[in-house]
């Protein structure tokens, strides 16, 4: 496949999936939902005044109302995160100019069966080789353009549809607690890889997968380099900002209303999920950060508070004018040389080098 055409397949991967990922605030739906529930909230409020003042017997039964017209909208809001419209690939490592891979199909650490992709490392390599863990909503096939980078300096990739998505099982999505079992079991099977070299396997996540590879790297011992891109501080800092980007909805009072519901739907706290927590024990292994400027999804300031809380060795690299899926394509010959840098560095444990030829070229 020529080059032209490899990035034209990219970009409309690029395309069909970013709707997922960003905010759809911008938007006309997000925007008709948003001044919707304003209305609908004002007219009750004012509803709820009026009865209050000309029949008061009424009051209680317009509360109660609201009250549960609130959690029925928190709830109708929450459910699409916790268990998202599962999407598999439009696309192949193939199309990516990928000759030799597998589908292979492995469990987590906690049984739950997991499909995936495997790119043997180029065999005059030294076997090291990238996990590639996608965001909500996403699926195995979204950050193929980014394994296409690594796997052209030789090293091999394994790509994975996390459960409850993709071709994956699992019956729900709980933004990168029980997640990190899935990364847990793909080390796993790729230690029972002769092509893969135990010593140098590294994590690449973006969005929900980049905090999942964060909370992972600091419990697998086996993980030696990690790659967040748009990853969060903790869902705690992030709920409200995510909440009205990915619904519309006000963060007040829905915000509260979901957290709650998502508790009790998951059996987890909301502050189990903390990747900032997690970073300063990643280290003496290395961590590099990645998000976009304008990210509207997930505010910059995340990278910059995962970046000061970690260790070294680390890095961080903030592209200008990408929002939360853009960075690659912001600029792609600094984001290949800055992620290809940083592996053959801290993964190989050598020097810069060149790209060297796809497995099976």
């Amino acid at each position: 496949m020529t080059e032209m055409a490899l990035h034209q397949y990219a970009n409309k991967a690029y395309q069909a999936t970013l709707p997922l990922f960003v905010g759809n605030r911008t938007g006309l739906l997000g925007r008709v939902l948003a001044v919707s529930v304003a209305l609908v909230l004002i007219a009750l409020l004012g509803g709820a005044v009026w009865l209050g003042y000309m029949h008061p017997v009424s009051l209680l039964a317009t509360l109660a109302l609201i009250a549960c017209g609130g959690l029925m909208l928190s709830y109708l809001a929450a459910r699409p995160i916790l268990h998202p419209r599962r999407t598999t690939s439009q696309f192949t490592p193939a199309d990516f100019g990928i000759a030799q891979w597998e589908d292979v199909q492995f469990t987590a650490a906690d049984g739950v069966a997991l499909d995936a992709w495997f790119i043997a490392p180029h065999p005059q390599s030294d076997g090291a080789t990238v996990i590639f863990v996608h965001g909500l909503g996403g699926n195995r096939g979204e950050l193929l353009m980014e394994a296409s980078i690594v796997t052209a300096r030789g090293y091999g990739a394994l790509l994975l549809d996390l459960r409850n998505h993709g071709r994956s099982r699992g019956t729900v999505t709980t933004l990168g607690y029980a997640e990190v079992e899935d990364v847990r079991g793909a080390v796993d099977y790729l230690l029972t890889r002769g092509e893969v070299n135990p010593e140098r396997i590294g994590l690449f996540g973006y969005s929900m997968g980049g905090a999942t590879v964060l909370r992972a790297a600091a419990r697998i011992p086996q993980v030696r380099a990690v790659v967040a891109q748009s990853a969060y501080t903790s869902l705690q800092d992030n709920i409200a900002r995510g909440i009205a980007a990915k619904t519309g909805l006000p963060a007040f009072p829905f915000a509260p209303l979901m957290i709650w519901l998502g508790e009790r739907m998951t059996g987890l706290r909301i502050d189990q999920i903390r990747p900032i927590d997690d970073v300063p024990l990643i280290a003496p292994r290395a961590v590099l950060f990645i998000h976009g400027m304008q990210d509207d999804a997930v505010d910059v300031d995340n990278a910059r508070r995962l970046y000061n809380a970690a260790s070294e060795p680390k890095g961080i690299y903030l592209v200008n004018h990408a929002t939360h899926k853009g960075m690659l394509w912001a600029n792609p010959a600094e984001f290949e040389r800055r992620v290809g840098e940083f592996l053959d560095r801290n993964l190989r444990g050598t020097k810069p080098v060149a790209p060297a030829a796809p497995a099976g070229n």
